[in-house]
C-alpha cells in the first residue's frame, strides 16, 4: 500500500469537496458560489509548508466553509476529516 502526505490527502479532500458541490443538485446556486471560492482560498492558504500557514486565515476560512456545507452529510465528513490532516483545525 502506498503511504500518502498529509499535504496529498488535504489535497484531494478539497479536490473530492469541490466537485460534490459542483456536482450536488441539493446544494443552492448561491451556495455553491459562495463556497467554490472559500475552497480555492483554503486550498491556497494551505498549499504552503505548516511553519508557514496563516493558521488565523485558514481557521477563518475552514468556519466560513463549514458554516455554509455542515447541512450536507457528505460535504460535512470530508469537512471533518480535514481536521485529521490540520491539527490546528
Amino acid at each position: 500500500m502506498v503511504e500518502r502526505s498529509d499535504e496529498y490527502i488535504i489535497g484531494r479532500l478539497i479536490e473530492r469537496s469541490r466537485l460534490l458541490i459542483a456536482l450536488s443538485d441539493e446544494i443552492p446556486v448561491e451556495t455553491k458560489l459562495q463556497t467554490q471560492p472559500l475552497l480555492k482560498q483554503l486550498e491556497q492558504a494551505l498549499s504552503v509548508p505548516p511553519a508557514e500557514q496563516d493558521e488565523e486565515r485558514v481557521r477563518g476560512t475552514y468556519a466560513a466553509l463549514y458554516g455554509e456545507l455542515a447541512d450536507y452529510a457528505d460535504l460535512e465528513a470530508l469537512l471533518s476529516a480535514l481536521k485529521n490532516f490540520v491539527p490546528y483545525l
